[in-house]
């Protein structure tokens, strides 16, 4: 019998270098369900097995986690965008998961089914349809290395909304659409306020009971 290919490698990253505006603080640090948004998703990474794990975060934060790659934005202000550059800046490996550290429902089942769709050279981006509208669901998706000069290109002209990143990386054949079944859909809501957390004990965070 021949052997599988051993499947490439890919590293993986939490993009949590946000300014937590209307939440009203860091929300990486906030405990939910008794541990901090940041672990349960770095947590959520690490079991599926990536070559290096990585913070995309902020440089007054201590994140206090042992064997990862904390990694800042080179110009401050450039959103999610600029989060991505740094991370594909911060590995050689081929492909990177990344998932923003405000989506805790979501599951290790699904970011499988995005790793199993990569391919050479491209990468995975998930998207919704609803009301016969579909919009993009760029951070939690796999990107290919091959995309940073366009990552690049689109920082250097002031652009920083991550769909139009993912448009035009379709367009260039760097990034595939990924249909999200209507069971995953809830995976993608994201926390902007402590009401948004999914139904479970109230969240919490540092010097607050």
């Amino acid at each position: 019998m021949t052997p599988s290919p051993t499947p490439p490698s890919f590293a993986a990253a939490v993009l949590a270098g946000g300014q937590s505006s209307r939440f009203g603080r860091d929300k990486a640090f906030v405990r939910w369900k008794g541990r901090r948004l940041l672990d349960r998703q770095l947590d959520l990474l690490r079991h599926l097995g990536p070559s290096q794990l990585v913070i995309s975060g902020r440089p007054d934060a201590d994140y206090a986690v042992v064997g990862v790659t904390v990694v800042l934005d080179a110009v401050p202000g450039q959103g999610p965008l600029g989060g991505l550059a740094a991370v594909l800046s911060a590995t050689a490996a081929p492909h990177v998961l990344v998932l923003a550290v405000d989506l805790p429902a979501m599951t290790r089942g699904f970011l499988q089914s995005l790793l199993a769709r990569r391919a050479p050279g491209v990468g995975v981006v998930p998207r919704i349809r609803l009301a016969g509208k579909a919009g993009w669901e760029p951070l939690a998706a796999v990107y290919p290395r091959e995309i940073l000069p366009l990552v690049r290109r689109h920082l250097a002209r002031g652009g920083v909304a991550m769909h139009r990143l993912v448009e035009a990386g379709v367009t260039a054949g760097l990034l595939a659409e990924f249909p999200v079944p209507h069971a995953s859909r809830a995976a993608f809501r994201n926390v902007n306020t402590p009401a948004d957390f999914p139904k479970a004990p109230r969240p919490s965070w540092p010097g607050k009971a």
